[in-house]
């Protein structure tokens, strides 16, 4: 499904920041795919990845690779929360943010299950957070929208 130009300018917008303030810790790629098992390979919008020196030439980034995964929702939030989110917690991505273009909001899920996340909350755009894997990099959720 193509993206409407508030998906593809937010994924753009939040990608960019992200490159900005994980440079040297972090690789952020866009819209690549991901390898969660031998039979499932989605492609987020945004996954936050350890260094890789090759680029991932030989292989996807997996889960024990992966410091956060970001879906950007212009009309498929339902889809990223009740869909995906079950599918990136059953891998064990501890990390993973849904943007709601719509509302200029974030969904912060962590403490992944077999079944979900434990831990969900909405924040701001007003509001301030940090990665799990760098609880030192503080997030301003406004940079993150176009």
């Amino acid at each position: 499904m193509p993206n409407n130009p508030p998906h593809a300018a937010t994924t753009l917008c939040a990608s960019d920041y992200l490159k900005r303030s994980l440079a040297e810790v972090a690789l952020v790629r866009v819209q690549d795919p991901i390898q969660l098992s031998q039979y499932s390979e989605p492609e987020p919008d945004i996954a936050v990845v350890r260094i890789d020196a090759r680029k991932y030439i030989n292989h996807h980034a997996a889960p024990n690779e992966i410091f956060l995964l970001i879906e950007v929702a212009d009309t498929t939030l339902d889809t990223d929360r009740k869909q995906k989110a079950p599918l990136y917690a059953n891998a064990g991505i501890t990390d993973y943010w849904i943007l709601d273009v719509n509302q200029r909001q974030v969904f912060v899920l962590g403490e992944p299950l077999l079944q979900g996340y434990n831990q969900q909350f909405i924040l701001q755009e007003d509001a301030t957070l940090s990665l799990i894997a760098f609880p030192e990099v503080e997030v301003q959720i406004s940079q993150l929208f176009p």
